[in-house]
């Protein structure tokens, strides 16, 4: 009956030594011959195997053939494995490559409507500025004589109400030639996306496929920011918003087709409306900060924090700011304390 594995092991304790005694006595020679002689000498002397010949030379060839079996079918094993192996792995490359692909696509699509809303920014802001007199103030529009009729011949009561309609619908606007802030209080230009929060600026640049960390140029200074491709045109080239502090700005390859820069504020207290002067600015009034993020900052700067986030909203519904309801109580104060002083003809700013 032949020895499975794990009956045969249990002699390696014995056999082991005896294998590493005649691998040194073999001298250079081949030591598997020297075992096997050795141990056809120990049957020839201690036992009577070879006085049935042609049944030893069956036993022996029996005995070779198992255990070559065992060996071509472990290593039929072994190729099967890895043959599938290799079929999975190329199957997750290609399924790789077709994520790639899509998102390549997707990305190109991204890009080509993000150029088109830059685009409708910029001519919109054109408009704006166009629409302004030279001051800077709003163009006075003329109205024919039936208007101004109609408006001579309209009641206080629809006056009041189209102001106050006037007021909601102002509330809703953009300021003129500016953009919605994004999920991240930030905007859009032709070859980047940026976030902003009170502290810093990530700004994720679109760069061709199989671009390098070599071939990228990205010069920070103060008030100044180059970006581009070594011995190219520069993609993005003007003066920041405001300042940065320079050793806490720094940039990484995010993806195969995307950088990420970080800049740092020199004022953390405050939004910008843009990365670069002349790029697509937002509307900072319509700014939403993330209330979850108020509770990482120290006391000092959350409520610095809570009350722009305050007047922002106190300015688009028109009403007082907190200094200003701050300086009407004073005032309120005072005249309560001063009632014979007469303060009707007074005027408050």
């Amino acid at each position: 009956m032949p020895l499975d594995d794990e009956t045969a092991a249990r002699f390696d304790h014995m056999m082991l030594p005896l294998a590493q005694q005649v691998a040194a006595m073999a001298q250079g020679e081949n030591a598997i011959d020297l075992m096997l002689d050795l141990y056809f000498s120990f049957l020839r002397r201690k036992t009577d195997f070879f006085s049935q010949g042609e049944m030893c030379e069956r036993a022996v060839q029996s005995a070779f053939e198992r255990q070559r079996a065992i060996v071509a079918k472990s290593e039929e094993g072994k190729a099967r494995a890895a043959a599938e192996k290799a079929a999975k792995e190329a199957a997750e490359r290609e399924a790789a490559r077709a994520r790639e692909a899509a998102e390549l696509e997707r990305q190109a699509e991204e890009d080509e409507k993000r150029r088109a809303r830059v685009k409708q920014a910029e001519l919109e802001r054109k408009m704006a500025e166009q629409a302004k007199a030279a001051d800077g103030s709003d163009k006075i529009q003329e109205i024919t004589d039936e208007e101004a009729e109609k408006i001579k011949g309209g009641d206080e009561t629809d006056d009041v109400s189209h102001d106050l309609t006037a007021d909601d619908d102002d509330q809703d606007k953009l300021a003129p030639g500016t953009m919605m802030p994004n999920s991240g209080n930030g905007g859009e230009a032709e070859h980047y996306v940026w976030h902003q929060t009170l502290t810093d600026v990530d700004v994720r640049v679109r760069i061709p496929v199989g671009t390098t960390s070599k071939q990228i140029v990205c010069d920070f200074k103060k008030s100044k920011w180059v970006f581009g491709l070594k011995g190219q045109t520069p993609m993005i080239e003007g003066d920041l918003y405001n300042d940065v502090q320079i050793d806490d700005c720094f940039w990484t390859m995010e993806d195969k087709t995307t950088v990420l820069v970080t800049f740092q504020k020199k004022n953390d207290m405050e939004w910008w409306d843009c990365v670069v002067k002349g790029h697509p600015c937002i509307d900072t009034k319509k700014v939403t900060p993330e209330n979850s993020k108020l509770s990482d900052l120290d006391g000092e700067t959350r409520a610095t924090v809570e009350k722009m986030m305050f007047d922002q909203h106190q300015k688009m519904k028109g009403q007082p700011t907190s200094d200003e309801m701050k300086k009407q109580d004073m005032m309120k104060q005072f005249m309560d304390a001063h009632p014979e002083m007469d303060f009707s003809q007074c005027k408050f700013s």
